[in-house]
């Protein structure tokens, strides 16, 4: 049960319904809250800073006691909860037994800062629609060591629990700020010499006889329609991945981690962007 820590709070009606709402995009707006679910995923979040309101926690299955100390000495209110009661909540079949609400994350200071670097290594996305490759997409810019991720405003929404729970974690470890008008901002990136390079299925130059800058962004776009006509229109130059078999296209997180591979090995080989 809860060794080692107090017994924590039953939880009302009212505050599970509450907490229930945020898994409407509406919600998780109004209130500036989102869900995270996992006992690793939480740990993450803890150890990162982000601010962590509360947490249900399934009485018969705790499996990282230090955590639920640690929580209980900050600001969070750690709720006992019902195996039932969390499965409302949680967003898997097989509930990990925790669900934490937390505040969004605030990383427009950070983008800036990125941005005035005078290396640095900006993913941003166009149209990426699927929870799962958007949060496979971060996880793999967190593993290459990407500076910021920026995603567009036709993108599904990063605090969509499908999303958070793909990123194991690596939302945490990044600037990954949504919702954002990629014209405006890749007009103002260009503006910051960045050299801006859109990933493209077909027409663009072999990503193996690219040189990039020492200040790249790279665009991706959803698997079935690319990136958006308008936003390749800002592109320095389009890159593409050779194909070499039959199949018609790439998971965008796939591609992404191609690109992302071929960027970082021509830094290692050479020391340094051109």
């Amino acid at each position: 049960m809860f060794e080692g820590v107090n017994a924590g709070y039953m939880i009302s009606k009212s505050k599970l319904a509450d907490i229930k709402k945020l898994h409407q995009k509406k919600y998780r707006e109004e209130f500036g809250l989102f869900l995270i679910e996992g006992w690793k995923s939480v740990a993450e979040a803890f150890t990162a800073g982000i601010e962590i309101q509360s947490v249900l926690v399934d009485e018969r299955r705790i499996v990282d006691h230090e955590l639920l100390q640690k929580l209980q000495s900050s600001s969070a209110t750690v709720y006992r909860v019902k195996e039932k009661e969390i499965a409302t909540i949680s967003d898997t079949v097989t509930t990990q037994g925790i669900v934490a609400v937390a505040r969004k994350i605030n990383v427009g200071a950070v983008l800036n800062e990125v941005l005035r670097r005078e290396r640095a290594l900006v993913v941003a996305l166009d149209s990426i629609n699927d929870p799962g490759n958007l949060g496979t997409i971060i996880r793999t810019c967190d593993w290459f060591g990407v500076d910021a991720v920026v995603i567009g405003r036709n993108s599904v929404e990063m605090y969509n629990p499908k999303v958070v729970r793909a990123t194991m974690g690596s939302l945490f470890h990044l600037p990954v700020v949504g919702d954002i008008e990629l014209i405006a901002f890749l007009t103002q990136s260009r503006k910051e010499h960045f050299f801006v390079y859109s990933a493209e299925l077909a027409g663009g130059e072999n990503v193996r006889e690219v040189t990039f800058g020492k200040k790249a962004i790279i665009i991706i776009g959803s698997e079935s329609h690319g990136v958006s006509h308008t936003v390749a229109s800002l592109a320095d130059k389009k890159i593409s991945i050779p194909r070499f078999g039959k199949a018609e296209s790439l998971n965008a997180a796939m591609a992404c981690g191609i690109l992302l591979s071929r960027i970082k090995l021509q830094e290692e080989r050479f020391g340094k962007f051109i």
